[in-house]
């Protein structure tokens, strides 16, 4: 099935009862064309042609050594949480931690996220 024609019947409720193979591979054809750009956001199709649009726009990503990563002298748990947007190649925020144990990390880290999450939730409500 052509896109125009796809495009038109479904504009047109004309795939009411319909679960053909051809009409998803239609579906799937116009997600492809439709996520060409590297975009963060980005369009897919639910059960009975649900249009979902959606993606990640903040991740924050965290790497520790244990102990036993580092020289013996320095024996303690350390890394850094990173918040980053979208794909950016920079990151916006870093936060270096150490830990003497792998419950204290557990403990710094959480409640470290936990604090970031809270002023992103703020500064958003604050833009809407």
């Amino acid at each position: 099935m052509e896109q125009t024609e796809f495009k038109s019947k479904l504009d047109n409720r004309e795939f009411w009862g319909d679960n053909s193979k051809e009409m998803w591979d239609a579906a799937h054809k116009w997600q492809e064309q439709a996520n060409e750009e590297d975009n963060l956001i980005k369009w897919s199709w639910d059960c009975g042609l649900k249009l979902d649009y959606d993606g990640d726009v903040c991740r924050i990503s965290s790497r520790f050594y244990p102990p036993h990563k580092s020289s013996s002298e320095y024996g303690k748990y350390h890394g850094t949480i990173t918040v980053m947007i979208g794909d950016a190649v920079e990151d916006i925020h870093e936060h270096e931690i150490e830990a003497d144990t792998l419950d204290e990390l557990q403990k710094i880290a959480e409640d470290y996220v936990s604090k970031i999450l809270d002023k992103m939730h703020n500064a958003i409500r604050a833009v809407f």
